[in-house]
């Protein structure tokens, strides 16, 4: 009596599995942004190793480092990395405008 309702539960854990997916991966999108982030001025540079330690773990997308000192390095990355990266205190080099 039951057995003839299985497909349409079956049907409504998927359909409602899928919005929830949906509104979480659209919530991540909502959350990614592209920043220029400016490093220290010391050797080894803290903001670099960061940065290199968290794109080796998938963490940040679309890193491209400036040769300059300090390194100028465009990412892309949720706001929360973002964040902690920024968070590195720096040492400012006297000629950097």
């Amino acid at each position: 009596m039951y057995l003839k309702y299985i497909p349409v539960y079956l049907s409504l854990i998927f359909i409602t599995g899928c919005t929830s997916v949906d509104s979480d991966e659209t919530a991540i999108e909502q959350d990614v942004v592209r920043v220029l982030i400016i490093g220290s001025a010391e050797h080894p540079d803290p903001v670099l190793e960061m940065v290199r330690e968290l794109e080796n773990k998938g963490m940040l997308q679309n890193v491209i480092v400036r040769e300059s000192f300090p390194v100028q390095i465009d990412v892309t990355g949720s706001r929360s990395v973002i964040k902690r990266i920024k968070a590195i205190p720096i040492k400012v080099s006297p000629g950097f405008k």
